[in-house]
């Protein structure tokens, strides 16, 4: 009897462990043991996208489109997605932040009764999604890039010395009844921004009242007003900077929002997502699946956090002190990146597990001028392909299956991950590996959670 309660007692405590291990799992579609199943059986029609917009669900909050999808609220950019302008994005902007991490660029200003300005500094560039806000009394709509890793929202304004082609009409300040200047420690705010694929945009701080939904209005926020904008944009309006620093959206609303922000990116150019704040995120994206945020004094901006290994397929990476040079803080969660950068030891491990899972189907040319391990599908109906799943600090985070390939066409199916170019540059996770999931990131708490999203499916 005693043995009979021992071996209970046993069970019961591999039965609870179990339990916890699953507890904090976050899936982009299903709940599994990722060590029992490593592999996903994915239709290949699944992955291409449809041909009108599918929308999504009903949710409070502001609706998050590729800015060249078919939902895009940008009707010129409307079209085929151009993947070589895509990346050649990319590669700038990857660029630009481990230029910051070699050396910082120094900016001053919080707005309030001490406000250093002007700012001036380099930033990341542009991100592939937008949303749509509005700006002053009667409320004139704005359709801005969506960018977690910048800190300024701006918009270009009337009158405008050089300004490019934008779909919204130009925000007037002398038309807006509730304008105002700013305090600052100058006759006018400035700001200049250089962005490392040369694009710029400069010039003066307005307060005005910002319109998120119908029910989230508020006064007094402080953006700038674009007088010299290089033509790198699109038809976007400007940028909406939702980094962490003190002159971001996410700061200035932080009384109503407590610094709380979701957002859901979808799993193909042909739906939408959503970005939610406060207590509708929390409502819709809260889970008890969360990695830390880390701060990093000298990159204030961007959310770091801690990636220790893949799973991938049957290949169980690690982040040795080697690889991750001895720094915790080498990883961002990063919106306005579309393909995830790894060090080059680690995505060649990714890519040889990726080759191994794929020897059945022909290999396809690469995809310049980042993906170069792609595969034909034409006529498969299924494909069986590794599962990913990225071991943060205090949780495991398994991606759909739209996150771990990029689909160019049936005859052209690659590998979404690049290697960084030297293996010190930042581990950064970009959005098409954030696919249907929800993420919240809770600054306030110093944490970033994982839920499914599903956003469009």
């Amino acid at each position: 009897m005693a043995n009979y309660t021992f071996f209970h007692l046993v069970l019961l405590v591999l039965l609870f462990s179990s339990h916890e291990v699953e507890k904090t799992c976050s899936w982009g579609r299903e709940m599994v043991n990722h060590e029992e199943h490593d592999t996903y059986t994915v239709e290949v029609k699944s992955l291409t996208p449809a041909t009108t917009c599918k929308g999504q669900a009903q949710v409070r909050g502001l609706t998050l489109a590729h800015r060249q999808g078919l939902c895009s609220p940008l009707a010129a950019n409307r079209q085929s997605r151009n993947s070589r302008v895509t990346f050649l994005r990319d590669q700038a902007r990857v660029r630009s932040i481990n230029i910051l991490r070699q050396s910082r660029m120094l900016t001053t200003g919080d707005f309030g009764e001490n406000a250093q300005l002007p700012i001036r500094g380099g930033y990341p560039g542009a991100g592939e999604f937008v949303v749509t806000i509005g700006l002053g009394t009667p409320k004139v709509d704005l359709t801005l890039i969506f960018d977690t890793g910048s800190d300024i929202t701006w918009t270009q304004c009337e009158p405008c010395p050089n300004c490019y082609h934008q779909q919204d009409r130009l925000f007037k300040p002398s038309e807006s009844s509730t304008s105002s200047n700013p305090p600052c420690s100058q006759s006018k705010c400035t700001y200049s921004i250089n962005y490392a694929d040369e694009s710029h945009s400069d010039g003066y701080y307005i307060r005005d009242l910002l319109t998120l939904t119908p029910e989230y209005k508020f006064p007094n926020f402080i953006f700038g007003c674009g007088q010299n904008n290089s033509h790198d944009f699109g038809t976007a309006a400007g940028m909406l900077g939702l980094g962490q620093g003190g002159t971001t959206l996410i700061s200035q609303i932080a009384l109503e929002f407590s610094q709380i922000f979701c957002y859901c990116i979808p799993g193909s150019e042909s739906s939408n997502g959503y970005l939610l704040f406060g207590s509708d995120a929390l409502l819709k994206c809260q889970t008890d699946s969360y990695t830390p945020i880390i701060s990093d004094p000298n990159n204030p901006s961007f959310y770091f956090v801690n990636l220790v290994g893949i799973a991938f397929g049957k290949q169980k990476i690690s982040f040795s002190p080697e690889s991750q040079q001895s720094s915790p803080t080498r990883t961002i969660i990063d919106s306005g990146t579309t393909i995830t950068r790894l060090p080059p030891p680690i995505y060649s491990a990714v890519r040889t597990e990726f080759v191994r899972f794929m020897s059945n189907y022909p290999v396809a040319p690469p995809l310049p001028p980042l993906l170069d391990t792609c595969y034909d599908l034409r006529g498969q109906k299924n494909v069986t392909m590794p599962k990913m799943v990225l071991q943060f600090e205090k949780t495991l985070v398994s991606l759909d299956p739209s996150a771990v390939v990029w689909r160019e066409s049936d005859a052209q199916v690659c590998l979404a991950f690049a290697p960084n170019r030297i293996s010190p540059d930042f581990v950064i996770i970009g959005s098409v590996q954030q696919r249907n999931l929800n993420i919240l990131y809770n600054i306030q708490d110093n944490k970033v959670e994982f839920g499914n999203g599903g956003c469009g499916n």
